[in-house]
């Protein structure tokens, strides 16, 4: 099974990177996808998208999530933990004030931030 959705998560980031899928329709794939059976990556990875909007990820982020497909599960789950630390939120959240879907999560961000 683990196997299958680490497939699966690859298809959905290289599609949306490519612009075949919208962000909200990522976060509708997480939500639908079953994590019974992932690793901990694989399941980590799906978590994120299941809240994209709340963790403000974007096609910005999608190399660090293959890049973390292409280690052993612990390795990916250390590998994001290292990018997450580098993580500017207040100018990605500055960033995305205005679009209509991150928009709504960056207000209240950005209001916890100050």
């Amino acid at each position: 099974m683990s196997e299958t959705l680490r497939k699966e998560i690859k298809r959905v980031l290289t599609d949306w990177e490519a612009g075949k899928l919208t962000c909200q329709g990522v976060q509708h794939w997480a939500r639908d996808a079953s994590t019974q059976g992932a690793d901990v990556y694989a399941e980590k990875v799906v978590h994120h998208l299941r809240g994209l909007g709340e963790y403000l990820i974007t096609v910005d982020d999608i190399q660090t999530y293959l890049q973390g497909l292409g280690l052993p599960p612990e390795m990916g789950v250390k590998h994001l933990e290292l990018e997450g630390a580098n993580f500017d939120v207040k100018t990605r959240a500055t960033d995305l004030k205005d679009d209509p879907f991150y928009g709504p999560h960056t207000q209240a961000i950005l209001k916890e931030l100050s």
